[in-house]
């Protein structure tokens, strides 16, 4: 493929798109790497190829692009929840890259934006970062505070043999490790899923006891380990908070009253981080253990209500909520609420709230 087209698919992407990086990966390309790192960059490579290959069998080049953003501060004001730029910023950077794929597509070629795809490998490789021992991908300039997106096409560029450096330059810095609050990073780079609060956050599933109150006042994200990371202390400096407008969307009281029909906080939450992160039962259930974790009586009769919603995960989070709050006044709205409860897990949990 000619250079002229890769030119204007890279200032389509910065000047336009806001990416500040570029990269391609070739799924027919050849890796070189040395002796001390070619085993593990061998199993990222032929991984990443395979992964690809197996959802899109005609792809000859994945295009990678890296957007950067500006951290969000934690000192949200007392009451809201806090959460992640990176939930606002990467709805922003996916419809840029479906622009491209568009872009692309309109000369002909087969294309697919494709989120599924390991990301953080296509970059690795891509040469446009490293892994920290946080398992994200670190840039030079921006550190890790960046979104990432790939198009997958069957467009062919002139490439290069593909020579890795090490997958990580964090030596023996620890201080991701050793923040953690869930110990969920291990150390030799991965991530247990299991134990960091970002996965629990999300689920539908009823949050593990020993992590609701580590999840503190955190509503979607944690970014504990980006924070305190020597790599980010220049970039976080420019932490903000988000608008006045935005901070009040995620005001914990009026979440919790999510089932007034006058209330429209979980439309105006998917506006700011998308749908499918503002889904109506795991916003509750997160928003009902951080008022747990608050304990506050203001929360205790909207919480009471929440102990007849419709889905057991939001029904189990307030009724530890209310006993974390009071517990002498939770026991009388549970012994209530368990005598007629027909989930087995949340009436096992309520009873042993009530033990």
């Amino acid at each position: 493929m000619g250079s002229a087209f890769f030119r204007s698919i890279v200032r389509l992407s910065r000047e336009v798109l806001g990416f500040s990086d570029i990269g391609i990966f070739s799924l027919d390309g050849n890796l070189i790497s040395d002796q001390n790192n070619i085993s593990k960059n061998r199993e990222i490579y032929e991984n990443l190829k395979t992964t690809t290959r197996s959802k899109h069998d005609w792809a000859k080049t994945i295009i990678v692009l890296i957007r950067p953003y500006i951290p969000y501060a934690i000192d949200f004001p007392h009451g809201y929840g806090i959460y992640s730029a990176h939930y606002k910023q990467y709805p922003n950077g996916r419809k840029s890259a479906q622009i491209l794929e568009s872009f692309i597509g309109d000369e002909g070629f087969r294309v697919s934006f494709d989120s599924a795809i390991p990301v953080k490998a296509v970059a690795f490789c891509a040469g446009l970062g490293r892994y920290g021992k946080n398992s994200l991908i670190y840039t030079k300039e921006y550190g890790s505070f960046i979104t990432i997106h790939t198009v997958v096409t069957d467009a062919i560029f002139d490439y290069d043999d593909y020579s890795l450096g090490e997958v990580s330059d964090c030596g023996e810095c620890n201080i991701c490790i050793d923040s953690c609050p869930t110990k969920a990073i291990r150390s030799d780079g991965s991530l247990s899923k299991g134990r960091c609060l970002r996965e629990h956050m999300q689920s539908k599933n009823i949050v593990p006891l020993e992590m609701r109150k580590l999840m503190d006042k955190c509503i979607l994200g944690c970014d504990i380990c980006q924070i305190v990371c020597p790599k980010n202390s220049d970039r976080y400096k420019e932490a903000v908070l988000p608008s006045d407008e935005e901070v009040k969307a995620f005001d914990i009281d009026n979440i919790i009253s999510a089932n007034d029909e006058s209330n429209n906080s979980l439309e105006f939450i998917g506006s700011i981080i998308g749908a499918n992160y503002a889904k109506r039962e795991q916003v509750l259930s997160t928003a009902a253990i951080i008022a747990g974790n608050m304990k506050e009586m203001r929360f205790f009769p909207k919480l009471i209500k929440l102990l007849n919603d419709v889905n057991p995960s939001v029904r189990v989070h307030a009724a530890w909520a209310l006993h974390e709050i009071d517990k002498k006044s939770a026991d009388d709205e549970l012994k209530y609420a368990v005598s007629k409860e027909v989930d087995e897990g949340v009436r096992h949990e309520m009873e042993s709230l009530l033990a």
